[in-house]
């Protein structure tokens, strides 16, 4: 296994002296070292030599910017990992690293402090670096540009265009062949496509497929970036994991190590208890089982027997929203992965202070994971150290003792041992009591602090609220104007409504005065109706003065009451079109209202407004007075007639009377 490591050894990336590196190269039992060298020839060497590992303790010591580093791991060959060993989120001393791992160098050596890098990697010491996601683009465009043309411009395009989408149909054919998914997307052009690109849901290292130069088209393959950088531990299957599972038709598993930094993630259809154990074994130590469901099924019981692992089960089901807070920093691709990974993340939280203590506590010479495991057994901290640092063995001058002084030197030894004990647990407990005091410190300044931002956020609290019941008020009031802006705009389109027709009315009434003043006509006021309703409206459009003529167009119906509301508007006369009922007409001559039919008074229609001629009105009108004339004689005749015939019934009922008071007297 070939692995570089690399050091800065002068200059900056962002500064303006062009940075240097030293290499060493570690191969099997070769070593090799490059002192001085430019970063061109860096990722030369790396691309020639394709080694599996380029570990350095700080990668960013490669660009001057994220861009620029991303740039450069484009040009490193796929399947080189690229290790910062000294950690991720929370890098250590390069120097406590190699002393923890027994490895020595001189800190002011850029090559011995690339070579301990190399070394450190060797050991699976460091986290990946990974700025791309686990799928590949691809681009197939034109080579050549179309310029402006001239007589077999189109032709030329066509040609391109032609090359384009056959090399596209030939990469479409290679990852079909290579059993790849992948979505495309094509822009036609004429006589082919302008570009076609690829979305392969593949690493680029499985996408066997060359980018290049063709004749008319050119095809770019590249990894797709992550939006953010993430680490991955370099060694996934020695330390202690945190193990969260999702349980069901499809399971999810996820594993983080005991910094919380993600070790791997999955999820399949029809995983049984023995192969969800032979995933987790392959990636490390379960420490902690934990699940997200409540209570907690068999299943997950099992696999924590197995691994004779620390349950965690929250004591309840942890809300959909919770679950996407805490897996939005990772990622997942499905629900299961999702449930998974928040149970692994909130059994982490629950020991990460106690984590965070061990670490400080803890000595150099002592793997911190490992007191961590007890911790979470249920060690204290002091003890769980405690177990790992060894104990003294008996002295030689001890054993070259004689035996007749052993039993005083052992009496002795006894109580110097029983001193020495109780001076170390003196010590323990005094450095117990140091640890707690500046536990209670942190507690308290902590508290302090928080309870300073929670008066900050009290306050920002009580201003959105007074701004929330000012945009409470704002908005009711905003509310009662819209509703009256809109009542008053009804009524406003009402009263327009109102003034337009009557606008429309007085042109009318403005034209037929021009009407009769200029041809010498009689203007009539329409009713469309005999009607109580039509009068009225008639009088409000028309105003029904005193001396009007009216023009009834429709005679049916009406009454005496409608009759004697149009003599109290004190009309002239009446024109009526079609027939009118007897008692009607009786009605009107018995009130003295001239009544006309449009047979006898022609009525003339000028802009929908009737006219008569009034030579017409007053033939009619003197037609009408001798009508009238006839009626009260005839009536008058009627009435003679009527008193005559009532005179002579009371003159038989008289005659009667006398015969019958007579008659007795006569037979006497």
């Amino acid at each position: 296994m070939s692995i570089f490591g690399v050091d800065i050894a002068s200059g900056s990336p962002s500064g303006r002296r062009t940075p240097s590196y030293s290499m060493v190269i570690l191969d099997g039992g070769d070593v090799a070292s490059f002192h001085m060298i430019s970063r061109h020839k860096l990722i030369r060497l790396i691309r020639e030599r394709q080694p599996q590992i380029v570990a350095m303790d700080n990668l960013h010591e490669l660009a001057s910017d994220r861009r620029e580093l991303i740039n450069i791991l484009r040009r490193v060959p796929p399947t080189t990992k690229m290790v910062q060993v000294t950690g991720a989120e929370k890098p250590e001393s390069l120097i406590k690293l190699a002393r923890y791992h027994g490895i020595t160098f001189d800190r002011t050596n850029p090559l011995q402090e690339a070579e301990a890098c190399a070394r450190l990697a060797a050991k699976g010491v460091g986290s990946v670096l990974s700025a791309f996601q686990e799928r590949t683009w691809i681009k197939v465009s034109r080579r050549r540009s179309l310029g402006r043309g001239g007589w077999s411009q189109n032709r030329y395009t066509r040609k391109i265009h032609g090359a384009v989408m056959g090399l596209a149909r030939e990469v479409e054919k290679q990852l079909r062949e290579a059993g790849l998914q992948y979505t495309t997307r094509a822009v036609e052009g004429l006589g082919g496509y302008t570009r076609a690109e690829f979305v392969v849901e593949a690493p680029r290292e499985k996408v066997q497929i060359r980018p290049g130069y063709y004749t008319d088209a050119q095809l770019l393959v590249q990894s797709m970036e992550r939006p953010e950088l993430q680490y991955k531990p370099l060694s996934q299957g020695r330390g202690y994991i945190i193990v969260g599972l999702d349980p069901g038709t499809t399971t999810g598993i996820a594993a983080l190590n005991l910094s919380g930094e993600l070790v791997d993630l999955t999820s399949s259809r029809g995983l049984s208890s023995s192969d969800v154990i032979e995933w987790i074994a392959a990636r490390g130590r379960s420490l902690v089982v934990a699940t997200d469901v409540y209570p907690t099924p068999g299943s997950v019981e099992k696999v924590k027997r197995a691994f004779n692992a620390v349950l965690f089960s929250p004591g309840g089901d942890i809300p959909a929203e919770e679950k996407i807070a805490l897996g939005k920093e990772f990622g997942y691709k499905n629900d299961h992965e999702r449930d998974a990974l928040a149970a692994a993340i909130s059994a982490f939280k629950k020991y990460r202070n106690k984590f965070l203590l061990v670490e400080k506590k803890s000595p150099t010479e002592i793997d911190p994971d490992e007191v961590k495991a007890l911790v979470v057994r249920g060690y204290s901290i002091e003890n769980a150290i405690a177990e790992f640092v060894p104990s003294s063995a008996p002295s030689a001058r001890q054993k070259a003792q004689p035996s007749g002084e052993k039993a005083v030197i052992d009496a002795s030894l006894d109580i110097s041992a029983d001193a020495a004990a109780l001076r170390l647990q003196n010590q323990q407990l005094a450095e117990q009591v140091r640890t707690l005091r500046s536990y209670l410190d942190e507690l308290r300044t902590g508290l302090a602090e928080k309870e300073v931002a929670l008066r900050v956020a009290n306050g920002k609290l009580d201003r959105l609220r007074d701004k929330t019941v000012r945009e409470i008020k704002r908005q009711h009031e905003i509310k009662i104007r819209d509703k009256e802006i809109e009542r008053l705009r009804s009524v406003l389109r009402s009263e327009r409504k109102y003034i337009k027709k009557l606008k429309k009315t007085l042109e009318r009434q403005k034209k037929a005065e021009i009407i009769e003043d200029t041809r010498g006509l009689q203007k009539l006021k329409p009713l469309a109706a005999f009607t109580r309703e039509s009068i009225l409206l008639a009088a409000e459009q028309y105003r029904l003065e005193k001396g009007d003529w009216i023009f009834l167009e429709d005679a049916s119906g009406g009454g005496r009451s409608t009759v004697e509301l149009l003599r109290e508007k004190e009309i002239a006369g009446v024109v009526a079109q079609g027939e009118m009922a007897a008692a009607v007409r009786e009605h009107f001559l018995s009130l003295g209202i001239p009544i006309f039919t449009s047979k006898s008074v022609p009525v003339q229609k000028i802009n929908n407004m009737p006219f008569v001629r009034p030579q017409d009105v007053a033939a009619a009108r003197i037609a009408w007075e001798e009508e009238m004339k006839s009626r009260l004689a005839r009536l008058q005749e009627e009435r003679l007639e009527s008193l005559f015939q009532e005179y002579r019934v009371e003159r038989k009922k008289e005659e009667k009377r006398k015969q019958k008071f007579e008659s007795p007297g006569s037979a006497n």
